[in-house]
């Protein structure tokens, strides 16, 4: 069996004895280091490489769930295992929810119990760091290969423009055609790349970006982006003043303006479109109103999977990338996001963003 140095944080000298007891008759190999309180716990953790914790509920001055937090924001890939003298199913739910691998019950604990829950433990963290590195390393080579791709797929373009400006008037229509077709679909891969790159970045940024966030200047912000769009289209664009939320603020004005830009696009006449905002003790709730072609109902779930198009090129250009990287921004923000009935013509999409991340 592999050696494991474990961090054992309990205030109760019995039962800190009982544990490592059961660990060192079974697990010899396995070093314990121990802690009365969880600031002394966080001390040694930074000391000593720790494998695995083992983490009491009931601590002196705080309970574990407020330790629990600052162990995972340090050490995000040490396992933590909750335990507690009381059968507390609210306790263990909150405990998953803040980043425990597992939680066990004191009362009539076994050695088989606790050595299997630290390698459950152990062995998943370890897949998600490798999950997870692998993750960053793919994400890493798209955006390279991205690059490397957008450099002739920007020449062509180039190169088109150059030849239709200088010898359009010699060519034949044919000729002049075809080429016009060749920078259009230059310009097109050039941007469906674009978007690819957009969609797997969201993996790079991480969750200390959080911050204050204005949304009515992310939203401003995101017009500022569309103004050729929204200028072209005499769109009508209504909202109130939004809310300040926690929030990775780059996100969230790519949101906007890729809502935005999909409710311009989607309508055949004079785009209207309404941002409603409201809340409750948990979470923020936005919606977008537009009087647009609307979403088939059988369709809108699909309309979020990547590169999903429910119309060809030809009628509404696009990457088929748009509402799935909505959707990632959403998710990084711990919400939903969703489309439901709307009262007239036109589609209704709603998100959630949590108050608390």
């Amino acid at each position: 069996m592999e050696a494991n140095t474990l961090l054992l944080i309990d205030d109760c000298e019995d039962d800190r004895y009982l544990i490592k007891r059961l660990i060192r008759e079974h697990s010899p190999k396995w070093s314990i280091q121990e802690a009365e309180t969880g600031e002394y716990g966080l001390k040694i953790l930074h000391e000593v490489k720790i494998d695995a914790i083992l983490l009491d509920y009931s601590l002196p001055g705080s309970d574990g769930l407020y330790t629990l937090p600052q162990i995972k924001q340090s050490h995000p890939f040490i396992p933590v295992v909750m335990l507690t003298g009381q059968g507390n199913e609210k306790v263990a739910v909150e405990s998953i929810k803040k980043g425990a691998s597992d939680y066990i019950s004191k009362g009539g604990l076994t050695h088989y119990a606790l050595i299997k829950a630290v390698n459950n433990a152990i062995e998943s963290t370890q897949l998600q760091q490798r999950i997870e590195e692998q993750n960053k390393e793919l994400t890493q080579f798209a955006h390279v290969l991205a690059h490397d791709l957008k450099q002739p797929a920007n020449a062509i373009f180039k190169m088109g423009q150059l030849i239709t400006n200088k010898f359009a008037q010699d060519m034949p229509t044919e000729a002049l055609g075809q080429l016009n077709l060749l920078t259009e679909s230059s310009l097109q891969m050039y941007q469906l790349i674009d978007a690819l790159v957009s969609y797997t970045q969201m993996d790079l940024h991480a969750e200390h970006l959080i911050e204050s966030t204005n949304v009515t200047n992310c939203v401003e912000l995101a017009l500022a982006n569309l103004a050729t769009e929204v200028s072209n289209s005499n769109a009508e664009i209504k909202f109130n003043v939004l809310p300040v939320i926690n929030a990775i603020p780059c996100f969230i004005v790519q949101l906007f303006q890729i809502l935005i830009e999909n409710s311009l696009k989607y309508c055949e006449k004079q785009p209207e479109l309404t941002i409603n905002h409201q809340s409750d003790e948990t979470h923020w709730y936005f919606s977008i109103q537009d009087n647009g072609i609307g979403i088939p109902t059988e369709y809108r779930e699909k309309a979020f999977d990547p590169l999903f198009r429910l119309h060809s090129s030809d009628t509404y250009q696009g990457s088929g990338l748009g509402l799935a990287t909505a959707k990632r921004i959403i998710n990084k923000h711990s919400g939903t996001i969703y489309f439901s009935d709307c009262e007239n013509e036109g589609s209704k999409l709603n998100f959630t963003i949590k108050k608390c991340l």
